[in-house]
C-alpha cells in the first residue's frame, strides 16, 4: 500500500495518510529515513498533535512517525460495525503501520491509551523494540488514578445516573480538565490543544466510539503482570518522564516502571498528565541526551 504526502508545513515535518485494511490512517513523519526510528504515539483525548513541538527537535536524532488511531485525530472514523475499537485491534493497527513503512526495529513513546496499544506490540515480538520513553501511563495496577476506576467501576453498573456521569467524559469541560489539571503555569497550555480535541470529538458518532474505547480499557488490566514480566525480561534502556501531578495515571505508575527496569532513568516535572505542554522542549532534549548515551 503506498502512504500519499498531503501536506508539509516546514521543510522538516510531513503530513502523511495510508491505508491500512481499508482504514485511512494519519501520521506525522520528520527526519532522516536513515536514522534511528522513533514512534510516538498519543492517548486520550488527544492525536499525534500533542507531540507537534517536539518532532521537529527529535528529528534531529531520529526518524519519527506518530500516527493518529482511528477514531482520533486525522484518521479515519471508521463504523463500529466495521471497526471493533479496543485496544487489540488499535495494536494490529500500529504492527501493520510499521510493517507497511517497512519498520523492523524503534524506539517508542508510550503515552496514556498508547502503553497498552505498544506493549501488546512489545508482548508478542520483543525484538522491535529498541528504546522506550515512558510518559504518563501505566502497566501496574498501583498507577491507576481514582477517576480511572471509578470510570471502570462506573461501565459495571449502566444505570442511567451512571451512563450520565460517563458521558461527562466526552464533554469540553472534562477534555480541558485533562490538559489544565495539575500544570505549574496554565498560560503555557494553548488553547488550540484542548480546543481541537473538543472540535473533532463532536463529529458523528465519535463521543459512544470514545465511550466504547474506554469501557475496553479494562482489558487491560489482565494483561498487566504479562507486560511487567515482558520488561522485566527484556530490560530495554527506558527513560520514564512524568507529570507528577497527574491524577489519571500516577506517580506510582512511574516508581514501578523504575523498579521493574533496573537501568531506566525516572525525571519528574512539576505539572500534569499532558507533560509536554509545559516541558516539551526539556523532555525532547532529554530523549535524544538518553538516547545517545546508550547508543553511541
Amino acid at each position: 500500500m503506498e502512504s500519499k504526502e498531503q501536506a508539509i508545513q516546514s521543510p522538516s515535518i510531513k503530513y502523511m495518510n495510508i491505508n491500512i485494511d481499508g482504514t485511512e490512517i494519519f501520521y506525522r513523519e520528520a527526519g532522516d529515513k536513515k536514522k534511528p526510528k522513533l514512534l510516538l504515539l498519543h492517548g486520550y483525548p488527544s492525536s499525534s498533535h500533542m507531540f507537534r513541538n517536539v518532532i521537529a527537535v527529535l528529528s534531529e536524532q531520529f526518524h519519527i512517525i506518530a500516527p493518529d488511531l482511528p477514531g482520533f485525530g486525522f484518521s479515519a472514523v471508521p463504523p463500529k460495525e466495521v471497526f471493533g475499537y479496543t485496544f487489540e485491534n488499535f495494536s494490529k493497527i500500529i504492527g501493520r503501520l510499521l510493517s507497511e513503512l517497512k519498520i523492523e526495529k524503534t524506539s517508542f513513546y508510550l503515552f496514556d491509551y498508547g502503553a497498552p496499544v505498544i506493549m501488546r506490540l512489545i508482548a508478542s515480538n520483543p525484538s522491535c523494540a529498541e528504546m522506550l520513553i515512558f510518559q504518563n501511563c501505566t502497566i501496574h495496577l498501583q498507577g491507576l488514578g481514582s477517576g480511572l476506576r471509578d470510570t471502570m467501576a462506573l461501565f459495571r453498573d449502566k444505570t442511567r445516573a451512571n451512563l450520565e456521569k460517563l458521558l461527562k467524559l466526552v464533554q469540553p469541560e472534562y477534555l480541558k480538565w485533562e490538559y489544565m489539571n495539575g500544570v505549574k503555569d496554565p498560560s503555557r497550555i494553548a488553547p488550540e490543544s484542548y480546543t481541537m480535541d473538543q472540535l473533532l470529538m463532536e463529529r458523528k458518532d465519535l463521543k459512544e466510539i470514545h465511550l466504547a474505547i474506554k469501557e475496553d480499557y479494562r482489558s487491560n488490566i489482565s494483561l498487566y503482570k504479562n507486560w511487567q514480566q515482558t520488561l522485566i525480561a527484556l530490560q530495554p534502556p527506558t527513560l520514564i518522564v512524568w507529570g507528577e501531578r497527574d491524577q489519571v495515571f500516577t506517580e506510582q505508575a512511574a516508581l514501578a516502571l523504575h523498579e521493574d527496569i533496573t537501568d531506566s532513568k525516572l525525571i519528574f516535572y512539576p505539572t500534569g498528565h499532558f507533560a509536554l505542554e509545559e516541558f516539551g522542549m526539556e523532555i525532547a532534549q532529554e530523549i535524544i541526551r538518553y538516547y545517545q548515551s546508550n547508543y553511541k
